[in-house]
């Protein structure tokens, strides 16, 4: 399939201005965030790239994509009738990391989050219905679990701030590494919207989204932007992040003056399997069952955005996420925070 998504594919034309390519540079880390407590969640990156979408003719994926399997999938499940108004296309990298609170024990933690690690190649198609009221987003997946590589990444870091280093590495959920996959699709549909020409504006949208792979759930939320705002409202939808992995196909885009907005986001969803406390195929020291984890869980965002001059955009967020784990130390709240930036070519 990853041979496969390197093929790109092609999409009806756009009837709204051109797009130009962006980019888009994310690092979360629990140092960033309020009570700065170096475990769970402790920290991730993704770099985004997205082609640029024209005025005229088909919309492209980039070089490096793995779009054909989405497109294989929407052939399989059968693509809905209606033409899009538009469609971009996004390829994203990056890696996850999660460490248990006691970091110095060369063992096993039990009863607490295990360490875990993905790295991740993802591709994203994200599709604006003809009534600009709705978007429709597809992401799909390859990674890798347990990598010596994120422990590697996360000590020298640790090492390069004075910070002391993560012990019991070997004890992570696959440890010898193993290959998985995510399918991700989810409805955007706009429900407020108001353009203040004295730069007070606001949008609101809900999400509906599903995930199939080592993260299987379904889950519904509400995000919403107030401020000055010069970008479309399908451009940011923080529910479509998963950790590191943000999930969209548009990081930016030209805009005609300055942003500066507040954001945020509710999402509730009902969990079935999260392989980075659960494992795959291979044992792994520390995992749970089904039965030892909560089914429900609750992610709440809020940020701020602002856009510089030659729309270089610098943003802030804070992530909250109800415990997943139902007795031990690790049935705890937590937290983390993101900085971000993004620009166009």
């Amino acid at each position: 399939m990853l041979f496969c998504g390197l093929i790109t594919a092609t999409t009806q034309a756009a009837t709204t201005p051109p797009a130009p390519a962006g980019w888009r540079l994310s690092m979360d880390n629990d140092a960033i965030a309020p009570h700065n407590e170096d475990h769970d969640y402790t920290g991730g990156f993704s770099l985004t790239y997205t082609s640029a979408s024209p005025a005229t003719g088909p919309s492209r994926p980039p070089r490096i994509s793995l779009d054909a399997v989405i497109g294989f999938i929407d052939r399989t499940l059968g693509s809905p009738s209606e033409t899009p108004r538009r469609t971009f296309y996004a390829t994203e990298a990056g890696m996850s990391v999660f460490t248990p609170e006691d970091t110095q024990r060369r063992g096993a933690v039990y009863g607490d989050r295990p360490y875990a690690s993905l790295l991740f190649l993802a591709s994203s198609r994200q599709s604006l219905s003809a009534n600009a009221r709705q978007a429709i987003t597809q992401t799909f997946t390859v990674g890798a679990l347990g990598l010596a590589l994120s422990a590697d990444v996360q000590n020298a870091l640790h090492r390069q701030f004075g910070i002391e280093t993560a012990k019991g590495w070997d004890e992570q959920i696959s440890a010898s590494g193993e290959p998985t996959l995510r399918y991700s699709l989810s409805r955007q549909t706009l429900l407020l919207r108001r353009k203040n020409a004295h730069g007070m504006d606001y949008d609101l949208s809900s999400t509906l989204k599903g995930n199939l792979g080592y993260l299987t759930d379904a889950g519904w939320g509400l995000s919403g932007r107030i401020g000055r705002i010069d970008s479309p409202w399908w451009s940011h939808n923080p529910l479509l992040e998963e950790y590191a992995e943000r999930g969209t196909a548009h990081a930016t885009r030209g805009v005609s003056r300055r942003q500066f907005y507040l954001w945020g986001g509710l999402f509730l969803r009902a969990r079935l399997y999260n392989a980075l406390l659960q494992g795959q195929f291979q044992d792994s020291s520390v995992d749970y069952s089904p039965a030892q984890l909560t089914p429900l869980i609750a992610t709440a965002w809020l940020g701020l955005d602002y856009m510089l001059a030659g729309n270089i955009r610098l943003g802030y967020a804070w992530h909250g996420q109800t415990s997943e784990i139902r007795h031990g130390r690790g049935n705890r709240f937590m937290h983390w925070g993101t900085l971000s930036i993004a620009g166009h070519f």
